[in-house]
């Protein structure tokens, strides 16, 4: 069963929402989709395909929030990476993202084309939301340098490292397990500089590791939020 999430309370969805149902899945009247709006989830029959299909509420459930609220802050890598990076945290069940400007962030986002591409990040959020069932959409905030960061609010502010000194990131959960809102930031390829992590450390920030295996920028958020939701499992 197909999920879309309506831009409104009438259900109404977005245009390549409709062109998805008709052109790409093909469906026909008496086929049956999820809507969702608000944190309700919709099972709906559709009584008409076509540029603005239309369909009737068969039932709805409200869904609960889970407890906890993860975001992820992702330093910019290369966009085939960044896409995967998107999509499955997302799968996961990240709350919300922040894109990083950090030193060795081999991608540079002129500011002209920020707009654009945050709404391209965005569109691969809610295709990722849809496709796994989630009740929500993450969103992306905004791209953010460290000084901007380190002033968002959290009970518990991680980033993951490489250096010696980091500790064991279950020990980490396990001692702030009262935790409702977390904030995960991943480097760039190459890691952090040291002056950054230095930086992190003197704003309230808990260095850790994932384990003996250097992973990929975009493999360790999802690595790390699979412990964090193990961890916090209700």
């Amino acid at each position: 069963m197909q999920q879309y999430f309506a831009k409104n309370k009438d259900l109404e969805l977005e245009d390549s929402d409709y062109h998805h149902i008709k052109n790409v899945m093909r469906m026909k009247a008496g086929d049956v989709i999820k809507v969702v709006y608000d944190s309700t989830v919709y099972e709906c029959k559709i009584t008409l395909v076509s540029d603005k299909s239309s369909f009737e509420i068969l039932s709805k459930k409200q869904i609960e929030n889970h407890d906890i609220k993860i975001d992820v802050a992702f330093s910019l890598i290369k966009e085939q990476k960044l896409d995967f990076l998107l999509q499955k945290a997302t799968e996961i069940g990240v709350n919300d993202f922040f894109a990083l400007n950090t030193k060795r962030s081999v991608v540079k986002i002129d500011s002209k084309k920020e707009t654009l591409k945050i709404e391209r990040w965005n569109r691969i959020c809610k295709e990722a939301a849809e496709q796994s069932f989630r009740s929500f959409v993450p969103t992306i905030k905004g791209i953010l340098n460290l000084d901007e960061l380190i002033k968002q609010d959290y009970d518990l502010k991680l980033f993951c490292s490489l250096n010696k000194n980091t500790k064991n990131i279950k020990k980490v959960l396990q001692k702030n397990n009262k935790c409702v809102k977390i904030l995960l930031v991943v480097g760039p390829e190459g890691g952090f500089d040291p002056i950054e992590e230095e930086y992190l450390l003197n704003n309230s920030f808990i260095s850790v590791s994932l384990g003996k295996n250097v992973l990929r920028s975009e493999t360790a958020p999802v690595v790390a939020l699979s412990m964090i939701n193990y961890e916090f499992m209700r």
